[in-house]
């Protein structure tokens, strides 16, 4: 038997079950009625929520080989072009795993201490900006994160908030958030439509798609040339691709397609990847702050004891900031940035606790359910209290799905 979950209509299932907006919460009141796991039908697509961490550790972790899996988007994957490089669209391949494999290498704690005085930097230019322009806190956020990845990955550092590389992530980015909206193209349901010609009247997803096609285009190959171009000029700075592209010919005394095509598609991963989650959490700490003021005050009392007011913060102060500390891991709890996860996709049929759970579903571990409930993160789960992390016994949030589950986690 499948999970419980709201009662199906015939046809189209739970179609008009799926909220429009504030979504996690509807997820969240299905998980307090039907438990661990809720299962949805959408005019034939199955759909489970995981919501809790004991079952989330088991299916996204333990049986990791089936639960990594991603839903297949004809829009995205054939007519966008990403299904060969975008992690976040890829199948559960010996690709992806090598290409995993290869960001661990480089991105693991030990190999980050190389990026600290680039994301310092970032960081007093974000700091400058704002007190410039506050109101356009947003932006400056945008530029902040972009900037740290861009510096990170191919050592160029965008000039303004207009920046070509920044602009053309974002667009694509903005792409990929339409195309991944349940039912926005018709093509993801009926992916023969893919082979209409574009001149063909009410086609528009075959004009988004070109337009979407070049952009991805141009995340893959546009910063990629300008590194290898300066690396030719020697004015390349030190950076993942340099670094990667140096030590693969060291290694091997050449280098192969193979080698060229995962460096580059890896650092497209984390152009694209590295923006929008860093801005919005940015977004939500400001939001927390002026929500909150007694927390603002608290922050600032232990940053004045630590700084003398007289400097910024190094990363060498971090072990004597504690409330600090915890206010970040509260940020990230008390509203993930992806409050209801990203979807992965089952490989093959699977029994859990009972429930029989078909090939091809759809499978949301239900972050923001998980990162609420009392038993991981103690009373008042509502509330922004970083107080809760300075007790014992209470739960990371990286380990409860703020950053993803199981192989498909991203690395923090």
């Amino acid at each position: 038997r499948l999970p419980p979950g709201p009662k199906r209509k015939l046809l189209i299932g739970n179609a008009l079950d799926l909220p429009m907006s504030r979504e996690w919460e509807t997820y969240s009141k299905w998980a307090k009625e039907y438990g661990e796991l809720v299962y949805l039908k959408v005019f034939g697509q199955g759909i489970l929520f995981v919501n809790s961490r004991r079952l989330s550790y088991e299916l996204f972790d333990k049986r990791a080989t089936n639960y990594s899996d991603r839903p297949t988007s004809t829009m995205l994957n054939e007519l966008v072009g990403m299904k060969h490089w975008a992690l976040p669209v890829f199948q559960y391949t010996e690709k992806c795993i090598h290409y995993r494999r290869q960001l661990s290498e480089w991105f693991g704690p030990k190999a980050c201490e190389a990026y600290k005085p680039a994301q310092l930097q970032c960081a007093r230019t974000l700091l400058y900006n704002i007190f410039c322009d506050p109101k356009e806190y947003s932006t400056h956020f945008k530029h902040f994160a972009g900037s740290v990845i861009m510096q990170i990955t191919y050592g160029i550092r965008p000039k303004s908030k207009e920046d070509p590389y920044l602009e053309v992530s974002e667009r694509l980015i903005l792409a990929i958030a339409e195309a991944s909206a349940p039912g926005a193209f018709l093509v993801d349901v009926l992916p023969f439509l893919r082979y209409v010609p574009v001149w063909v009247p009410g086609i528009r997803f075959q004009r988004k798609a070109r337009v979407w096609r070049q952009c991805a285009n141009d995340v893959l190959e546009v910063p990629y040339r300008t590194i290898k171009d300066a690396m030719v000029t020697g004015t390349a700075e030190q950076c993942y691709v340099r670094s990667s592209l140096e030590n693969t010919i060291l290694d091997k005394g050449n280098l192969s397609p193979q080698d060229e095509e995962t460096i580059k598609q890896t650092a497209a991963v984390l152009y694209l990847g590295g923006t929008d989650t860093v801005a919005g959490a940015l977004k939500i700490l400001l939001l927390a702050m002026a929500l909150n003021p007694d927390v603002q005050r608290k922050a600032q009392r232990e940053l004045d004891a630590v700084l003398g007011g007289s400097r910024l913060p190094e990363f060498d102060d971090r072990n004597q900031l504690p409330y600090i500390a915890a206010l970040c891991k509260e940020i990230l709890r008390w509203h993930p940035v992806v409050p209801a996860g990203f979807p992965h996709a089952t490989a093959k049929d699977d029994v859990v606790e009972s429930h029989f759970i078909p090939k091809g579903t759809l499978v949301f571990g239900n972050v923001w359910h998980m990162l609420h409930a009392e038993d991981n993160f103690g009373s008042n789960p509502d509330k922004f209290s970083p107080e809760r992390f300075l007790q014992s016994g209470v739960r990371d949030p990286s380990a409860t799905g703020s950053f993803g589950f199981g192989r498909r986690q991203v690395h923090r």
